[in-house]
């Protein structure tokens, strides 16, 4: 009797197993998590400064008042030489982390005429972080001290050149009228030893005061002139008696804007005639809204001839206004008067003479408007950048294209029935006869400039004129 005898049925192992599911999904989620960990972990930034003034881990990054980082270790630097500081920055503060960042340590600082940091008298120190604007940059040489609030500022950067420092030092304001408008950076020897540089910076707004001709003097302390009539004190202000500072002049003249790093003398004070100077100089952010157009007046002659028993040739300048209707201009630069001879009357416009046959309409007291067929050459000012102004306001009078626009404020007119007139002490003379008056809020024509026997007015827009 046989029997079979069994055999054995191999099975192959499965490739993949379900029990390593488990393991992959938590090496996953843990780096996962690592990877959250790290990004709310910040970005790491290196600081570079002098002195540490206090600061210890922990303390923290401020911008704006808020904490955008930590201080994560403070220790000296490699060569010794100074502090270097390692700090995080929080994701959302990353972009503070830019090529031209500044950085430096806030503490308590007492000085002439400024004091700073007083939030640290109790509590700790702390890192304050200016933002610049370049690339990502993750090393910086942390500043000395807070930057001057001027010298965050767009400017024009000059040079005073003196024969001493006198009481001047970096943050002495630089007044005009009493009004601050820029800020001394640094004081220090010229390269030969001779002199004194003075490195300022003038506010943008005021920019417009720097021409070639301005005149400088150092307008720090307080002089004591002693006479019969006692004792008189002359102090410019409270600031400079403490911190120093400079004093500037505009003549009323046309000196040219100059370049920045343009150099002028610094004097010890001022003459007696620079105090006397008031000339009209258009100060603020923009002379006008940004894109707004600017008119392009053109420069007339009107010719005529008159005489009972011979007749003499005439002639009268000044700047019409293109329209789509016609040349707008004061009336006397249109009509020749009742004398004129008969038919001699032109307006010369460039290459091109416009006959005056008869007396031109006349939209309003003062101003005339010419109808031509020919073309004028002149782009014309359309209709609605016109407007009609109800009382005096802030104005730029544009005249000659190459010569800087004349700024007026609103207190320099004096309200009459469809006119302004113009303060005597403004510069206006005969060359702005014609001029095109602009209201600076919005770059509207409410009018047109007229000078007759050194009156000078503005001559308002009745209505928008075609």
């Amino acid at each position: 009797m046989t029997s079979e005898i069994p055999s054995a049925q191999v099975d192959k192992a499965p490739s993949f197993s379900l029990i390593w599911i488990v393991p992959i999904l938590a090496a996953l989620l843990a780096g996962v998590l690592s990877w959250q960990a790290w990004g709310e972990r910040g970005l790491p930034v290196t600081l570079l400064f002098d002195e540490g003034h206090g600061l210890r881990p922990g303390d923290t990054v401020r911008h704006l008042g808020i904490v955008v980082g930590r201080v994560d270790t403070v220790s000296l630097a490699p060569g010794r030489d100074g502090v270097e500081v390692r700090a995080l920055l929080e994701p959302a503060a990353e972009r503070l982390a830019a090529v031209g960042s500044r950085f430096w340590i806030v503490r308590p600082e007492l000085g002439v005429g400024a004091i700073a940091g007083l939030d640290t008298l109790i509590g700790s120190r702390y890192v304050a972080v200016l933002p610049g604007h370049g690339p990502a940059q993750s090393r910086f040489i942390g500043l000395t001290r807070a930057p001057l609030g001027d010298a965050l500022q767009p400017g024009l950067d000059i040079t005073l050149e003196g024969p001493t420092r006198g009481s001047l030092v970096a943050g002495s304001p630089i007044t005009y009228r009493r009004i601050r408008v820029g800020s001394v950076l640094s004081v220090d020897l010229a390269s030969d030893g001779r002199t004194v540089e003075v490195a300022a910076r003038v506010r943008q707004d005021y920019a417009g005061l720097i021409r070639d001709d301005t005149r400088f003097w150092d307008a720090g302390g307080l002089t004591l002139d002693v006479g019969l009539s006692g004792v008189k004190v002359h102090l410019d202000t409270l600031e400079t008696l403490i911190r120093g500072g400079v004093s500037l002049a505009v003549p009323e003249g046309t000196g040219e804007p100059v370049p920045a790093g343009h150099r002028f003398t610094l004097h010890r004070e001022p003459q007696s005639d620079w105090l006397e100077w008031r000339p009209a100089v258009a100060v603020g952010t923009t002379l006008l809204p940004p894109g707004t157009p600017l008119p392009r007046p053109g420069r007339a002659t009107l010719t005529w001839s008159q005489g009972r028993f011979w007749s003499t040739d005439q002639s009268r300048e000044g700047w019409v206004l293109g329209l789509s209707g016609g040349l707008l201009a004061p009336a006397d630069l249109l009509d020749p008067g009742p004398d004129a001879d008969e038919g001699s009357a032109a307006l010369q416009l460039g290459d091109v003479a416009h006959p005056l046959s008869g007396p031109s309409s006349s939209p309003a007291p003062g101003l005339g408007l010419l109808a031509t067929a020919e073309p004028t050459g002149l782009p014309p000012w359309p209709r609605n950048r016109q407007r009609v102004a109800t009382s005096p306001e802030a104005c730029l009078l544009l005249g000659d294209p190459n010569e800087t626009p004349l700024s007026l404020s609103a207190g320099r007119f004096t309200a009459e029935t469809g006119r302004w007139v113009i303060d005597e002490e403004v510069p206006v003379g005969r060359r702005w006869h014609g001029a095109a008056v602009l209201a600076r809020s919005d770059g509207r024509l409410i009018g047109i400039t007229s000078v007759d026997d050194d009156v000078a007015t503005v001559l308002l827009l009745p209505h928008p004129l075609p």
